[in-house]
């Protein structure tokens, strides 16, 4: 028995000397593609917010102050009103509350995840790719190429509240193991995109991260993820947000 045991063990190390060392680092569980399993619809993260002044439309005018559900953020919204969707610049609006289908929900399925990333032209110049759901509170990490990207890693994040993460395709332009911000503190393990970067989550609360956006902006992890990130995900790798 010790002898058999021995010779499992050894088989066991002999196959991990094979696996990438990335991939050795971390265990991927990822759930497994269902039979069946559809493709589902992706949104990107949604907010209730309110007017900061009055606004004009063919279809009548709305005071400062109205309540609204922005269906699509970053720097220039599109906002569900009165039946209508309309175009307008985030600086008009009082973000209020986040709708994270997260919460009291669940993630999109394997399928839609890798249809995702392969649906049109993502290039990296990197084998890496990241998109991160602001709608899910996820991280998904690819690896691969053009149309050829495989699900290999996905993390649960906390990103900008009041609508402050930006939203579109990125690039990581550098990374650093402890950097000071705007507002004081360190962070570490960071990655920086578009003014905003990856980083280890700073202060308490862990528990909560995956649910609500709760950042300035940045992308925070649980720091055995983030350590995770910044050792095997090189600068140059393509971000999306949405």
């Amino acid at each position: 028995m010790k002898k058999l045991r021995k010779l499992l063990l050894m088989a066991v190390i002999s196959v991990m000397m094979l696996i990438p060392a990335d991939l050795a680092y971390a265990e991927v569980r990822i759930p497994a593609i269902q039979p069946g399993e559809p493709i589902q619809r992706v949104d990107t993260l949604a907010w209730q917010a309110t007017l900061k002044r009055t606004v004009r439309t063919k279809y009548g005018r709305f005071k400062a102050g109205t309540r609204v559900t922005v269906i699509k953020g970053g720097s220039k919204c599109i906002i569900k009103l009165k039946g209508h969707n309309y175009k307008i610049a985030s600086r008009y609006l009082n973000f209020k509350k986040d709708l994270a289908s997260i919460v009291g929900g669940s993630d999109y399925n394997t399928s839609t995840k890798i249809a995702f990333a392969n649906q049109k032209t993502r290039t990296s110049k990197t084998s890496y790719l990241i998109w991160v759901s602001l709608d899910k509170q996820r991280l998904n990490l690819y690896r691969g190429s053009n149309r050829r990207w495989e699900l290999v890693k996905v993390f649960k994040c906390t990103t900008g509240m009041m609508n402050m993460t930006p939203v579109g395709n990125f690039t990581i332009g550098w990374k650093k193991h402890s950097y000071t911000g705007q507002y004081g503190s360190p962070l570490y393990f960071y990655m920086e995109f578009s003014g905003s970067g990856f980083h280890r989550w700073p202060g308490k609360g862990v528990g909560t991260i995956g649910t609500h956006p709760q950042s300035h902006g940045c992308i925070r992890l649980r720091e055995k993820d983030a350590v995770w990130l910044y050792k095997n995900v090189p600068t140059k790798t393509k971000v999306v947000i949405y």
